[in-house]
Formats: C-alpha cells, structure tokens, sequence
C-alpha cells in the first residue's frame, strides 16, 4: 500500500512535507510527490500495487473544482464506477483508483466514502474554504493517524512521520495498560501517543479554522438479518459474495502469495485465489509456517501444532499453487520483537507471532511479491462458529451451564456489583502489568464503568452479534493499520479477503444457527461452500491449528537473548510498568517444562512483556 501525509501549517510546509517524505521513503519505493499552498501541503509514496497504479501522479490539484487530492488505494468495484461514470473501456487501463475517488468526491462530496469499496483513505483540501477532508476504508489493512496541536495539523500513514516534524512521544499510559491485560478498549481513535489519534476504520473528518469533526460513516453491526428460503441458498450466496472479494483482492502490480495454514479461514482464501488465478494461467505461492521442536504437549486436545499435512494438502488440491515451508529458524522470538519494534514502535497484543511474521514478509519480498492475502478476520466473519449460548436465556444455560446462564440473564446493573466483586481481587495474573500500575489506572473500575457503552467485554454480550463484534471490532479495529505497517516495510500490499466489507455484512446477516451443522458441527457455510475446493481431510477437520505452537523450544534456544532483554526491561521507566519478577516467572516454568500452559504465558506475559518493556525504554 502507498503511504500518503499532509500538514496544515502556516509556515515551513516545505520544509515539513520533505521530512515527513522522509519518514515514510520505505512506503513509496516506485516514487511519489508533493503539493502545497500557502496553507496546506500533501505528499504521497507510491508503491505499484496495481496494474493502474504506475499511471498514479499524486497529489494532485484540479483547477476546475479548486481542491487538491492525494490518495493511497485499490478500489475493488472499479467496473461499477467506471461504468457509472462512463469511462471508455480503452481508458480504463490506464485510469489510476485516486481518478475514482476523486470522480466520487465531486460527485457524492463528504457521502463518496459510501460509493467505494476496498483499502484505501485519502485527503481533500479546499483552499477556498480552508477545508481538509480525510476518510478511510471501512474495515481495510489501511493506517492513517494525525496530530493537532494549535492551529497546526497534520496527518500520515505511520506516525514516524508526524515525529519528523515535532509531534511529541508522550506516553498513553492507559493504552499500554489496555494492552498489557489484552482489553480491546485500545481499539479505536487512541495511540501509544497522548498527543497523537488514530482515524479508525469507517470514519471520516473534516478539519477547518471553526474546528474538528470525527464522524462514522458505516456500521456493521446495524445490518439487517438476511432471511432466505434454504441453507443452500445461504451457502450459494455467500459463496458467491466471498469469492468476488478475493478475485478482487487479485488486481496485482506483482505477483501474488497467500498465507496458509492447515484451517478453513487461510485455506478458503488459497482455494478461491488459487482457483481465479488458475484462469488466467498465473500461480500463486503460498507460506506455511512450520514447527522445528516438538509441539505434542504445548497444544491441546482441540488442537495441532504443525500444520503441514493440513496445509500441504490444500495446496496439492490446486496445481498452480507454489507450496513454500517457512521454518523461521533463522529468525529468534526477540529478533521478531525487535525487528517489528523498528517498523512499529508501540506494543502490541501478538509478541509471539512477530518471529514467523518477519521471517514470512522477509521471503515474501525476496521473490517479488506484491500482494500478500490473509484470512486473519475469518473467525468471526467467514468461519463463525455460531453462539448457541447467546440465542435465549434457555440457551445459556443449555451450553453455557449454570454460571454462563445466570451471568447472560442478568440485566447489567444487576451485573456490576458482582463484577465490583470481583474487582477486589484482581491480581491480573495472567498479564505483564504491575499491579501497582493497574491500581493506579484504576483498570477494575474502568471496565465496569464501560458496561453498557460498549462491546469490549464478554461479561455484556447478550446476543451472538454482540459477541461477533466484540471479536471483529468495527469502526474501531486496529489491526489491518498493523498488518499496512509491516506490508510497507517489506515493499507489499497484505490484503484480507475476509474483512472485505460486503463479505463482513453478508455474514453478520445471516442468523446465527445457520453456522450449526444439521450433525451438531459448527462452522457449517463454510465447511459447505468449500464442499470440491478444499480436500475433505481440510474442509471437515474439526481441530483447530495453534501458531508458535514450538515457542517454547524456540525461547530455550536463544535463552541468551531472552535474559539479556529480561535485564533491559528492569530498569526505569519499563520495570514501573511490567512486572519484572512475574515475567522472570514464566520464564523459568517454560525453560522447565513445554507444556500448553506454560507456552501460552510465555507469549502473553514473557513476550508480551518484553515488547513493551523494550519500546518504553527504547531498547
């Protein structure tokens, strides 16, 4: 994905667009430009994604409408609006997506947003009206963040670039904090930085001299419940939706590569591309990540952790797949961590996947990809179980037992004394916070006090959509900007076909028991649509695969480079944030046995810990 940032300032915009270009140089490897006025600059970093994308000449002033453009995008329904603004077919070829979204703009102004699917976010400046409009994606890998201060503003896709021209690095202590105990309240508009904000997914906003307005375009939980005659109607239809997001996602500069692991979610996203592609005669390389230590205890009953026969077999079902084994040996979990520090300075939820992430974005950019598919949003989008114990108060208590029911029954002001129970002692064992510091940020209470407002906490579902939108986050996730981060810094485009925004509405429709097998399975419109393009050993396994499932062996092998990190991170600021002794801890019980719990705090506390251990004292 190309990068693109602006600023409003009333001096230096040269001077300020040239460092924030700077910053961002790694997201722009084909070129890029610059724009300004007396008030306002915009820039842009150009990376070819697309076929069109070699034609893109931003920013961009129209004299006719007295505005100025800049843009990072793919917009999927490309035919749709090319159609509806009448533009030959022998142009087509070369019309970039920014031509879209500007014909959208002049057209449809601050509603064009909804007339535009795919990644992308872009700004508009008014001179005339001193009017800077930015609007992202609905759900995209897309990043867009800014920082006000005064009368100046200024926005970019990573904030590095905001730090190249003042923007301060004054700590978000209750954002670490939400991190550190895994509470997705740190989705949304906050960032590691007080002083900078994050423009969500399904927003936009405006900016003039009378003030800023923030706004949510779309929302994905208020979409109406499908009804259909069948459950083969269902399959069909999303069948239908699912594989016009991937074929989409397909509209490449360079070749293509997919992530696959042995489930449905990668495996789907394989099939269907593998498939598209194969009709056009193209290929498609896909990366599995695979164990070298033995995961037979650090994994349940319910799970595996080596996903080769699974994910070997997906891709011997198409023969036009290029099946590549990543054994990441040459990449430890602290080298994962510090590499992924370097692109994203900020902590992060996944520490013990960034070891296998570098290593798979490393080999993808070493054979020329430009795209990279995932199919990370399909647990709760494309493969949903389905929530039995959410349908009705007898549900509940029918699969969820007695204290599910009773706590799924109880209106929430009913609720909140026993969760103030419960607060009393909270130790947050199972996370790196220091309690001292989890006191201070009155965590208990401030969760308490956000029953009711919000999704983020399981104790408030009271129906499967809750409980989909609590995992999915929308209008708020913060995901795909990570996954935007760590593309642009391999030189590709990582794009989830999952999280496309008719495939995410289509699904959430759908009621919940469809995704119940008639043979009490679950997972069952997949597990259906994928009936000849998945191998049946894939389409009908019922466990699920655990990524660094080997972690343990990992950890014990480069047990230098975690007591040297161990010892960086106590010492200030960082021991007056993670605890220091609890992480020693899971240290010392992975080192003595590999077992699935032990392997598990090692990634939610050990690595967890380092990560934000190390970027607090900028290690």
């Amino acid at each position: 994905m190309s990068g693109i940032f602006g600023s409003l300032s009333a001096s230096a915009l040269p001077e300020k667009l040239a460092a924030m270009d700077a910053a961002l140089a790694h997201w722009g490897p084909d070129g890029g430009g610059l724009w300004h006025d007396a008030h306002c600059g915009l820039g842009q970093r150009l990376l070819f994604n697309t076929p069109e994308a070699v034609y893109e000449r931003l920013p961009r002033w129209v004299a006719d409408a007295r505005l100025a453009i800049t843009a990072e995008a793919r917009i999927d329904n490309r035919d749709e609006l090319c159609d509806y603004f009448a533009i030959p077919p022998t142009d087509r070829p070369t019309t970039p997506d920014s031509d879209l979204i500007l014909r959208a703009y002049l057209k449809w102004g601050e509603e064009c947003p909804d007339h535009l699917l795919g990644d992308w976010s872009f700004a508009v400046w008014h001179p005339d009206e001193r009017k800077l409009f930015l609007a992202r994606d609905h759900h995209g890998n897309t990043s867009l963040v800014y920082w006000q201060q005064g009368e100046q503003f200024a926005f970019a896709s990573a904030p590095q670039a905001l730090y190249a021209i003042g923007a301060p690095r004054r700590l978000n202590e209750l954002y670490l904090a939400q991190v550190l105990i895994s509470w997705p309240a740190y989705h949304g508009p906050q960032t590691i930085d007080l002083d900078i904000q994050r423009l969500p997914p399904a927003h936009a906003m405006t900016v003039m001299p009378q003030g800023t307005r923030v706004w949510r375009y779309w929302r994905l939980e208020e979409t109406p419940e499908l009804r259909l005659p069948s459950r083969d109607d269902y399959v069909q239809g999303f069948l239908e939706i699912y594989d016009r997001a991937v074929r989409d996602r397909l509209r490449s500069y360079r070749p293509v590569g997919v992530t696959l692991s042995g489930g449905l979610d990668s495996g789907s996203v394989t099939a269907l591309a593998a498939r598209a592609l194969g009709e056009q005669g193209k290929r498609l390389t896909a990366f599995t990540t695979v164990p070298i230590y033995d995961t037979s205890q650090t994994v349940g009953p319910q799970g595996f952790g080596d996903e080769t026969l699974f994910a070997a077999a997906t891709a011997a079902h198409w023969a036009n797949v290029d099946h590549i084994l990543l054994d990441s040996a040459a990449v430890t979990p602290m080298q994962g961590i510090r590499r992924t520090l370097a692109v994203m300075p900020e902590p992060a939820h996944a520490a013990s996947n960034y070891f296998w992430i570098a290593d798979l974005l490393d080999q993808a950019q070493a054979l020329g990809l430009g795209v990279l598919l995932t199919g990370q949003g399909g647990n709760a989008t494309v493969s949903w179980t389905g929530a039995p114990e959410l349908r009705s108060h007898l549900a509940a208590f029918r699969n969820g037992g007695m204290k599910e029911g009773i706590r799924r029954i109880l209106p929430l002001w009913a609720l909140r004394p026993l969760m103030q129970w419960r607060a009393r002692s909270q130790d947050w064992a199972g996370a790196a916070i220091r309690p001292d510091f989890a006191r201070r940020m009155d965590l208990s209470q401030r969760r308490i006090a956000a029953m009711g407002k919000d999704i983020d906490l399981p104790e408030i579902w009271r129906s499967p959509r809750d409980k989909r939108c609590g995992i999915i986050q929308p209008g708020a996730d913060r995901v795909g900007d990570l996954w935007a981060r760590q593309g642009a810094a391999a030189g590709l485009e990582v794009r989830d076909p999952t999280l496309d925004k008719r495939v995410m509405a289509y699904t959430i429709a759908v009621p919940d028991p469809i995704f119940d097998s008639p043979d009490g399975g679950d997972r069952w419109m997949m597990r259906a649509s994928m009936a000849g393009l998945l191998p049946d050993k894939v389409r009908l396994n019922r466990k699920r695969g655990r990524q660094s499932a080997d972690l343990a062996g990992r950890l014990r092998a480069s047990a230098g480079e975690v007591a040297d990190a161990l010892a960086a991170v106590n010492a200030a600021p960082a021991n007056s944030y993670v605890d220091v002794v609890k992480m020693r801890r899971a240290w010392a019980d992975v080192q003595r046995e590999a077992t699935a719990l032990t392997t598990h705090r090692a990634g939610t506390i050990l690595l967890r810990g380092l990560l934000a251990g190390l970027f607090l004292n900028r290690e």
